[in-house]
């Protein structure tokens, strides 16, 4: 249900159906899950987590703020369920902060499950000491107004990649990565299966076969290739 207009408003919510397949994921590295479904979906590098051993998973509240204001991520607390993750476009504000101290002290009592923002955050070293996830660009003092427009729930570009309500979002270390709905369950089969061949390549190496079996074969291939080179000099 859309209140308001494109632009200025918000969709109150978002299809959830695939929301209990999220937990299959709660062991996955964000390198594996963007693995299994090709190499895409990761966001810019620019994005980081502020807290060390930092994670994030759950279903993106999407929101897209205009360049100075930060009113509809208020709207997007109020709106969010426990475990939402808010993913935000600043839309390239690179010179104030869009989320604070007291915002992550409101989120973590609603539970939910982290930030990520295309932009900037300040009071930085409080929030590196709460128990919230948050993944950004980096700090500044200053902050922004609270007049709008903008808009919760609608297909925002966060970290250069498209993000829409209900899409997965995981994210460490490494940084982060969507995951589009109708592919979660694809997602999770590979993920599962690369985890698995994870565990047995780490086997061979501590019994001893330190080096990939593919290796001698694609040295093979180079061996031959300059061979046929020689052959034609």
């Amino acid at each position: 249900m859309m209140v308001g207009a494109l632009g200025y408003g918000y969709n109150k919510d978002f299809d959830r159906s695939h929301v209990e397949q999220i937990k299959y994921l709660e062991n996955a590295e964000a390198a594996q899950v963007t693995d299994a479904q090709g190499r895409t979906g990761t966001m810019h590098p620019r994005i980081k987590p502020i807290q060390q051993q930092c994670k994030v998973l759950g279903p993106a509240i999407t929101v897209d703020l205009p360049l100075g204001d930060n009113l509809m991520l208020y709207v997007a607390l109020k709106i969010a369920k426990p475990g939402d993750v808010l993913v935000v476009s600043t839309n390239g504000n690179n010179t104030k902060a869009i989320w604070g101290e007291l915002m992550t002290q409101s989120a973590a009592a609603l539970k939910l499950g982290g930030l990520v923002v295309d932009g900037l955050i300040r009071d930085i070293e409080a929030n590196k000491e709460r128990d919230f996830p948050i993944f950004c660009c980096g700090s500044v003092p200053v902050s922004v107004e609270k007049n709008g427009p903008g808009f919760v729930n609608g297909e925002v570009s966060c970290g250069d990649v498209t993000v829409r309500p209900g899409d997965i979002v995981v994210g460490d270390g490494d940084g982060v990565v969507a995951v589009k709905k109708e592919n979660l369950s694809h997602v999770i089969q590979k993920v599962e299966h690369l985890q698995k061949r994870e565990e047995k390549r780490i086997a061979e190496i501590t019994s001893g076969k330190v080096l990939p079996s593919w290796l001698d074969n694609k040295m093979e291939e180079i061996d031959k290739l300059h061979q046929k080179e020689r052959v034609l000099e």
